[in-house]
């Protein structure tokens, strides 16, 4: 399981130096817009500059966590005033200001995205109180707005006012981390690549006597570890290769086996023979045994793919713990 940041979060903050409030908004990454509290638009937020490694709070009543920086990236939910993420990386350069935060929600689950810093400070520089109930939303810059409101602010009829948009499941974030790879170059021993898609790299030869170029890419172990969260959450830009197919496929250290009838989204399919193995994310499986749409790091010569193959007999089932 992740490592638990915080949890049973208030849900309101203020200014301790400014006396500025959390207003009933759900804020995004735009200059201001209806309804943005007036904090500072500085890209680190209204107190101190946040910090790789450091906690920051949410300050504005709802918060978007996106699956990469920018307005235009799927929201994977929305932190309520006073949550605690914890910064990994950023900021981002283009959009400015953007920083990838890790996040555990009221149900445990652990979730890594994206969020403005314009409405994230240090913990230091706020007192608790309490938000106001309403939600409205701010323009994003010309798109839908994401959370039941329209670009004025108005409230919608639809949920009322009084509670935060539905969140999504876990394996929605697994998802959407995996598709943030795909494109990324085959790099035996490794795992990172970036939320903006650049940068891809490159690998030639046959691996593992292969040859890599660049500073971001997986191979098939690497990726399963980085889009699971495993052994503990990581930025998907921060190089890591905790586990071989050989662990998934003998180990169960945040997973368990299961039968491949049962297997669903977010589960993995793996087979080791002797020095030799693999192993694939498993997107949609509605015949466990004929074709399935996987997300893998199929090899030197494709890279990270989406695609649906058959599998052999020889691979198993595997469900990450938590799912």
């Amino acid at each position: 399981m992740f490592p638990r940041l915080a949890r049973g979060f208030a849900v309101a903050c203020l200014l301790a130096a400014s006396g500025i409030g959390c207003g009933p908004r759900v804020a995004d990454g735009d200059s201001g817009g209806a309804g943005v509290p007036s904090i500072p638009t500085t890209e680190t937020g209204p107190s101190a500059p946040l910090t790789v490694g450091q906690d920051a709070v949410v300050v504005a009543d709802f918060l978007n966590l996106r699956s990469a920086a920018g307005t235009s990236a799927k929201v994977l939910l929305a932190m309520p005033c006073g949550s605690t993420v914890a910064v990994v990386d950023g900021p981002s350069s283009n959009p400015d200001g953007w920083w990838n935060v890790q996040y555990i929600d009221s149900d445990g689950y652990a979730w890594s995205g994206w969020a403005s810093g314009k409405y994230m400070a240090l913990p230091e520089a706020y007192v608790f109180g309490t938000c106001g109930s309403n939600i409205a939303s701010v323009d994003d810059g010309g798109t839908t707005p994401d959370l039941g409101v329209d670009a004025g602010g108005t409230m919608s009829t639809n949920d009322g006012g009084t509670t935060p948009p539905a969140t999504p499941s876990a394996v929605d974030d697994i998802l959407a981390r995996a598709k943030l790879a795909v494109g990324y170059s085959y790099w035996w021993g490794h795992g990172a690549w970036r939320s903006d898609g650049i940068n891809h790299g490159s690998c030639s030869g046959s691996c593992p006597s292969c040859t890599h170029g660049g500073s971001y890419g997986a191979d098939c172990s690497g990726f399963i570890a980085k889009v699971w969260q495993v052994p503990s959450a990581s930025a998907l830009a921060t190089d890591a290769h905790p586990y071989s197919t050989a662990d998934f496929y003998d180990g169960s250290a945040n997973w368990t086996h299961i039968s491949r009838a049962s297997v669903a989204t977010g589960d993995a399919m793996v087979y080791r023979s002797g020095s030799e193995g693999h192993i694939a994310l498993v997107e949609s499986a509605d015949d466990p045994y004929g074709a399935i749409w996987l997300y893998e790091a199929r090899g030197c010569a494709t890279g990270v793919v989406h695609d649906m193959r058959t599998l052999s007999s020889s691979y198993h089932a595997i469900r990450r713990d938590g799912l």
